[in-house]
């Protein structure tokens, strides 16, 4: 039976809300190495497996945001996708863009994520889409979105950005440089020190205003090029795309912690888990030990029944699923079964 698919063109609004995600297919020679699948990034199986969670993420941001306009970034063609997720986009209307990765570092930069500043491409593209009062919300594809998202929106453009304040602790390294550094670095940058001790703002949850949006792109060039500078010089550089953020919501007053209402990173691995009883009512949960496990599973589920079905049932299978907000013994010993097999077939 084929699927129904959805017309969206009706909604009439005096601006958008815009959800993307994205992925970024590296080559052999730009590989960088991904620690929560312990591969390269140009690994079938990480290509595969980010193809696969783009379900559940759209299918669920989708149900709960019908009126949002919906994102794919990739530096891949359309007609590149599998079928599986083209047939899902038309039903869901998501817009592929594809772009290419003009703002990548130099090789060797880091040793991992080397594909994150692809960001600043997609807020350098958005800043010709968007209108002053659009919002715009940049999430990871391993997420899962819960409930609406109007009050975030609402929140994006009263206070023209909404940001996950992750690290506050002035000891802990952060991807290789720590808060007192980037201080440092800012100082030098700016010719002033930050007003404020820095936070480390999350990559995985970023809300901007279409204004805000406007003045990133603007301020992004004279730090980057400050950046290049440091690393010839070999000094604490700015390793990542969240360190960048990090230091221009402090320069442009951005600076909030609006999205830790309504997003958390949940770890659920047997080495480490966060997970506290309530975070399952947040309306975003970010679950990146999941993207081979329940995501994958999650994936499955939902190519089986083309959607969610009834929301209470379908919650209760994705808690199972995920572990969110217990690990049961029976996910615990497939998950060792999961970890068994990509050890063996590495």
């Amino acid at each position: 039976m084929a699927s129904a698919v959805i017309n969206y063109s009706f909604l009439t609004i005096n601006y958008m809300n815009y959800i993307a995600t994205w992925f970024y297919r590296e080559s052999a020679d730009e590989a960088s190495f991904y620690p929560q699948m312990g591969q390269r990034g140009d690994s079938a199986l990480v290509h595969s497996v980010y193809m696969q969670i783009q379900v559940p993420f759209f299918r669920t941001f989708r149900h709960y945001n019908p009126a949002a306009r919906l994102l794919f970034f990739t530096n891949l063609r359309r007609d590149a996708l599998p079928r599986f997720l083209l047939g899902l986009f038309d039903e869901l209307g998501v817009e592929t863009v594809t772009l290419p990765y003009e703002r990548r570092p130099p090789k060797g930069w880091y040793g991992a994520w080397q594909n994150q500043f692809y960001l600043y491409d997609i807020l350098g593209w958005m800043g010709g889409r968007m209108k002053a009062d659009d919002a715009l919300l940049v999430c990871d594809a391993d997420c899962l979105c819960r409930t609406p998202l109007d009050g975030l929106f609402d929140e994006i453009r009263k206070q023209g950005s909404a940001l996950y304040e992750f690290i506050t602790d002035r000891s802990a390294t952060i991807n290789g440089i720590t808060l007192p550094e980037m201080e440092t670095f800012y100082s030098a940058c700016y010719s002033t020190p930050p007003r404020l001790p820095l936070a480390y703002y999350g990559g995985e949850f970023i809300g901007l205003r279409g204004d805000s949006v406007c003045r990133i792109n603007e301020a992004y060039a004279g730090l980057w090029a400050f950046n290049l500078a440091r690393a010839d010089r070999r000094e604490p550089k700015l390793n990542e795309e969240a360190h960048v953020l990090s230091v221009l919501a402090e320069r442009l007053d951005l600076r909030n912690a609006v999205a830790n209402r309504y997003v958390k990173r949940m770890w659920t691995s047997p080495q480490f888990n966060n997970v506290r009883p309530k975070d399952e009512r947040l309306a975003v949960w970010h679950l990146p030990y999941e993207k081979k496990r329940g995501l994958y599973r999650l994936f499955r589920l939902l190519e089986k029944q083309k959607g969610l079905g009834d929301e209470e049932r379908f919650w209760h299978r994705a808690k199972e699923l995920t572990g969110v907000p217990a690990v049961s013994l029976r996910k615990r010993l497939r998950d060792r079964w999961t970890t068994l097999l990509m050890w063996f077939t590495k």
